[in-house]
């Protein structure tokens, strides 16, 4: 007895499948022998040496099969798909020497087809229906017949009404294939959507409840920092008036402007809880609206050479300007100048109803870690990062409908694009126009 494999553990569905048919594989192959001997004993004539060798090597191959899942290797459809076609082979092969198309059997070639329905993608399984299919229609002619030496109606194979009863038997398992390959697949993939559905779901209620906290969470830090940041610019002042070094009140001026930059971002958060910033916003033409965010960025970092690699003036769209999204973007066009500070990329297309923002950089590229947590929790490969930037910039898009990507270049490098869906106010416009 195998012991039970790490996969269990590890919740790899393919594997748990796979263990399943490897499973039912050594209860058909130990009902198979029991079959053999017991006619052999009646004095059939059935080449037991010949289904013996089919069953011996089957047996071979889910030994296999079983040592493949002991030691935890990998498991995909491709190899569900080749166990299948191999079950298909063996099967086909025990009925040519036990009456093709005659044996009682025969229906059993719609367990793959059952399986192959449950658990494999479409062009799988129409492939294992084909290959059934084919089997049993070849059996029809091409079998091994099975004589009972202790009986006289040695003809009855031949007898009329039995064939036609073959064929009936026939043409009933090529009607139930078709079905079972339809039907089934049809149900099993509903099934996958909805499950799909279901963990989307759980995913988007996960990490609406990470917002929430880190909205409480900031309303509560903002009014926390808002009276040392009163401290700091009174202070400021006072360091001004009484400094006669013009390189000094040149570094109070930048502290001063830095700390109102931080006062109007607070007030802007604490403002309503956030509740008028995530509800409000206003449409504004595409170009206009990415022509301000670049201005704007560009004054916070004026040592990043911001690229434009599109020509605005030839994107007729109206968008959603709306403060959360303004956000979003100054946190992707941030990080990608961290990465890359001496120059980044930016591209914007319109492509029908949806508008695509893509920011590329220079720098090292997205680990995997970033790849994978992105959009799911706070995670930051920064020395010094909180890991936020991302994660709401990705809850703020795929709110207003939009998706974000990350790849990375051939050359080196990130890309950040951004897909946001036009209204239907944005669309009727842009048809009038």
């Amino acid at each position: 007895m195998i012991k039970l494999p790490q996969f269990y553990k590890q919740k790899n569905t393919h594997a748990h499948n796979l263990y399943r048919l490897f499973m039912l594989r050594n209860f058909l192959i130990i009902a198979a022998f029991f079959l053999i001997t017991y006619a052999f004993s009646n004095n059939t004539t059935t080449p037991v040496f010949s289904i013996s060798v089919i069953l011996s090597s089957l047996l071979i191959i889910n030994l296999v099969t079983g040592w493949w899942l002991h030691k935890n290797k990998p498991v995909t459809d491709k190899t569900l798909i080749w166990q299948l076609i191999i079950d298909v082979a063996a099967f086909t092969g025990v009925l040519y020497f036990t009456g093709g198309a005659s044996n009682p059997f025969g229906w059993f070639y719609l367990v793959p087809i059952f399986i192959a329905a449950t658990l494999l993608p479409g062009r799988a399984i129409w492939l294992i229906t084909a290959l059934s299919m084919t089997g049993y229609t070849m059996l029809m002619f091409f079998y091994e017949p099975i004589v009972d030496t202790s009986s006289h109606d040695m003809h009855m194979q031949h007898n009329s009404g039995f064939h036609e009863h073959i064929i009936g038997m026939w043409l009933g398992y090529m009607v139930t294939a078709l079905l079972v390959a339809y039907v089934v697949a049809r149900m099993a993939n509903s099934l996958r959507e909805r499950d799909h559905h279901l963990a989307q779901a759980r995913e988007n209620a996960l990490r609406d409840e990470r917002l929430v906290a880190l909205g409480t969470l900031a309303a509560g830090t903002a009014h926390e920092l808002g009276t040392p940041l009163s401290t700091i610019a009174v202070l400021v002042t006072e360091l001004h008036d009484i400094c006669d070094s013009s390189q000094s009140t040149e570094y109070l001026a930048i502290i001063r402007q830095q700390v109102d930059r931080c006062k109007s971002a607070l007030t802007t958060l604490s403002h309503s809880a956030g509740e008028e910033l995530m509800g409000g916003g206003q449409m504004l033409p595409v170009n206009q609206y990415i022509s301000d965010i670049i201005n704007q960025w560009q004054q916070q970092r004026p040592s990043t050479k911001l690229e434009l690699k599109s020509d605005l003036t030839k994107i007729n769209a109206l968008i959603l300007s709306e403060q959360t999204m303004t956000q979003a973007l100054f946190n992707i066009l941030n990080n990608a100048a961290d990465a890359s500070p001496e120059k980044i990329m930016l591209e914007i297309k319109q492509d029908g109803n949806q508008v695509s923002i893509k920011v590329m950089d220079n720098g090292s590229g997205l680990d995997s870690m970033i790849q994978t947590h992105a959009g799911k929790q706070a995670y930051s490969s920064k020395e010094q990062g909180l890991g936020l930037g991302l994660f709401l910039a990705h809850a703020s898009i795929e709110r207003l409908g939009g998706e974000i990507f990350l790849s990375n270049q051939d050359q080196g490098g990130a890309i950040v694009k951004i897909i946001l869906p036009l209204t239907e106010r944005n669309l009727e416009i842009n048809h009038d126009e």
